[in-house]
């Protein structure tokens, strides 16, 4: 069982939204930085999907232990992301990007029609593991440029979150690839057509300029899986003609 380490890990890093200073929130500083508020208004969208996400996954994997554990570590601390941006936005106030149940309902039954297949699992796990990695770098990099504080101290607690849930999914591909080595051929493939699963409720780029070191991380991480990154691998081809 590799799910202890995991749970272990979770536990030691927990935070509670009752710990956020909700009350020192500098309200006309966050006014200020719309930008950020529409970023964070979309993060809650994708947190809040989770819970119809996951579920599609985990019917998938109902015969691993370890993906089912590790998935509901996710689910729950989706849920307190979703809590804690939702109730930043409402207490800032900012009309523009405030987040109705109803509208979250209505992004999640645009996804009714998703179904996945089995035989994909390890895409879709691997889209996983590269959209938390994603996640991290983009909360750490609107930490950096928000100019309120208690923002910034929320998204460094969600970044530090979103690395463990890429670290989890990374531990059970690592299982898979150990179970069969072809699977890190399907690992790669799938990371060369990245697809991050939040853009089923909202807009997402592949990759924005800022997220170079995203990217990076994300060769670094297919790397250590595999034996090969990505972008070794797309060379490889290029040179073989």
């Amino acid at each position: 069982m590799i799910y202890e380490e995991h749970l272990r890990a979770a536990e030691s890093a927990a935070w509670s939204i009752d710990s956020i200073r909700w009350s020192a929130i500098d309200r006309g500083a966050a006014r200020d930085e719309p930008e950020i508020l529409a970023s964070l208004r979309d993060a809650a969208m994708i947190e809040g999907y989770l819970p119809t996400f996951g579920p599609r996954l985990m019917l998938l994997l109902w015969d691993d232990v370890d993906a089912t554990a590790i998935l509901s570590l996710e689910l729950y601390e989706g849920l307190k992301h979703y809590t804690a941006l939702r109730r930043y936005l409402d207490i800032v106030g900012d009309d523009a990007s405030r987040l109705s149940e109803r509208s979250l309902v209505a992004a999640r039954e645009k996804t009714g029609g998703i179904t996945y297949q089995r035989d994909e699992i390890i895409t879709y796990l691997t889209h996983f593991m590269c959209s938390e990695l994603f996640a991290a770098h983009f909360f750490r990099r609107l930490a950096e440029q928000t100019r309120e504080p208690v923002l910034a101290e929320l998204l460094g607690y969600m970044s530090r979150d979103e690395l463990r849930h890429s670290a989890g999914a990374g531990a059970l591909l690592k299982k898979r690839v150990a179970a069969n080595a072809a699977v890190a051929n399907e690992i790669i493939s799938a990371a060369e057509n990245f697809r991050h699963y939040g853009s089923d409720v909202v807009d997402i780029p592949l990759a924005e300029e800022n997220d170079f070191e995203a990217i990076m991380a994300m060769n670094r991480k297919i790397r250590q899986l595999c034996g090969l990154a990505p972008t070794e691998h797309l060379e490889e081809e290029f040179s073989n003609g």
